[in-house]
């Protein structure tokens, strides 16, 4: 279905906007929504929503979305365990650069859900106002709020604050865009653009600002991402051999989504792979990676085309799978005989074995495709790297 997106007002109702051709109703009654509110985006005032950015070094996900409440601890007042932490999507262009996140009190978010999830909404986005603000230094009139962003740092503020607060935030931003007449005016700048008067004009700058810019920061994440349950209408109509079979099947999910969850733990970090291979392919050094890195280099100096070390090899294999979205190594072996390391590898798609194949050939290791097969949404790829011929 269409995209509905909805304004929390301060009395807690919704004003909500369907879109009608090229334009937008906006009324308070909520239509257009899927079931439990999939296809809703709800944006907040953004009071207690502070955005900020940091730099967060973590090999994936996981590790970025655990690391991210510590990035920001200086900075916020509220305790950290009292606090959410929402990541912006990474930058696949350059990891290196800051993550945007947004910083909410948990116990306000709750409220804020479980309120949309007594309107029917459970499962719909939550942003902050201020998150989805054009990536520039900005303040933006709205009916009586401030929305800002000044530096790596996004706001909502009160219309009713001081000037002086507010010069004292744009003071160093002399490039800083003001929308708005009386804001403006106040601050004795010229107006960049015009104000939202009006909830209906804030929502609609707000629907153009997230679908221009696609900036905004979900905060449904963590332990506030939706829980979507699998529903299964008409069981009692089922015979017993399909019933029979529909428990197997749920049986086979199940002990899939925890070998696959196993594997990822196994394969979390580069060091961890390191001491199993040094465990696998070299049993006398009982995991001492710095001997076998000794071994592996004495290997080398006695043949012409020895595997290179396992640590440049694994980072080769590492770099690769960062450039193939979607896919995740699940095992990893190494055979010292033939000097030769066998990788294990899901993946969204055929093409994409090719695709992995083909970058690592690029690095100077030789890289070869194996067996291919599906296993349940993933397909399953081996991948042999070794010495180039």
């Amino acid at each position: 279905m269409a995209q509905v997106y909805a304004l929390l007002q301060p009395d807690g109702s919704l004003l909500v906007a369907r879109p009608r051709g090229n334009d937008w109703v906006i009324s308070d009654r909520l239509s257009g929504a899927d079931k439990n509110g999939r296809n809703v985006t709800v944006f907040l005032n953004g009071f207690d929503v502070l955005g900020l950015a940091a730099t967060i070094p973590a090999k994936n996900e996981a590790q970025a979305r655990r690391a991210a409440p510590f990035a920001v601890e200086d900075d916020i007042a509220d305790a950290i365990e009292h606090s959410h932490v929402a990541l912006a999507p990474p930058n696949k262009q350059d990891p290196t650069e800051p993550r945007r996140l947004n910083i909410a009190s948990s116990d306000t978010l709750r409220e804020i859900v479980e309120e949309m999830s007594a309107k029917g909404l459970s499962e719909a986005e939550l942003v902050a106002a201020h998150s989805v603000l054009p990536q520039q230094d900005i303040l933006f009139e709205g009916p009586g709020l401030l929305l800002g962003r000044l530096g790596q740092r996004s706001f909502t503020l009160d219309a009713s604050i001081g000037r002086d607060v507010v010069l004292s935030l744009i003071d160093g931003h002399s490039d800083i865009v003001i929308c708005g007449d009386h804001l403006s005016q106040a601050l004795n700048r010229t107006s960049q653009g015009p104000a939202a008067e009006t909830r209906e004009a804030l929502l609609r700058q707000l629907i153009i600002w997230s679908r221009n810019t696609d900036a905004g920061i979900n905060l449904r994440q963590g332990q506030f991402a939706p829980s979507r349950s699998i529903e299964f209408t008409g069981l009692k109509q089922w015979r017993t051999v399909g019933a029979i079979a529909a428990i197997a099947a749920i049986g086979w999910f199940g002990s899939l989504v925890a070998e696959t969850h196993a594997m990822k733990m196994r394969s979390a970090g580069l060091d961890q792979l390191a001491e199993e291979f040094a465990r696998v392919g070299w049993p006398e050094t009982n995991g001492d990676v710095q001997q076998v890195l000794a071994l592996s280099a004495s290997e080398r100096g006695a043949g012409t085309q020895a595997f290179p070390s396992l640590l440049d090899a694994t980072a080769i294999l590492y770099d690769a799978l960062n450039q193939v979205e979607g896919s995740e190594l699940r095992t990893i072996r190494y055979d010292r005989l033939r000097a030769q390391m066998t990788a294990s590898v899901a993946f969204e798609s055929f093409a994409d074995v090719d695709r992995l194949t083909a970058i690592v050939n690029t690095t100077g290791l030789r890289a070869r495709s194996g067996d291919s097969r599906q296993s349940g949404s993933k397909v399953i790829g081996d991948l042999t790297l070794e010495s180039p011929a």
